[in-house]
């Protein structure tokens, strides 16, 4: 299969998942993506006080050159510029997650192996305690 049918492929899925797609933008609104989002994985991080249990969420994006719009008119971002995820997508960067009252999701990780349709991020909560 081509790289481009699997983008699209990608596209279709996070169209027919309008209910479970999430739109994520950038701290400054702009751009926007529609973000597939993964149950919690909890991990723990030893602090002065002793173990704190840590919460993170890996998400997918489709790993599109180019912006494109769903089947239902959200419009989403290239996540990639020259085979690389862009400068919004880097670790460290913050998205905010609109349908989640504005929630704010700090990017630890981030995975897009060449060929694929998603880029995939690991990330955390920045309200996480």
């Amino acid at each position: 299969m081509k790289t481009s049918e699997l983008i699209e492929d990608a596209k279709d899925i996070v169209g027919d998942m309008a209910d479970l797609a999430q739109t994520w933008t950038a701290v400054g609104g702009t751009p926007s993506f529609q973000v597939l989002i993964d149950g919690p994985s909890i991990t723990q991080e030893l602090t002065a006080g002793g173990f704190l249990d840590k919460v993170s969420h890996t998400c997918r994006v489709v790993a599109e050159t180019a912006s494109w719009t769903t089947a239902y008119g959200s419009v989403c971002a290239a996540a990639l510029s020259s085979g690389s995820p862009v400068a919004s997508l880097a670790i460290g960067k913050t998205l905010v997650a609109t349908e989640q009252g504005n929630r704010k999701y700090r990017i630890e990780g981030s995975t897009y192996k060449p060929g694929s349709s998603w880029v995939e991020l690991q990330v955390r909560a920045e309200d996480d305690r």
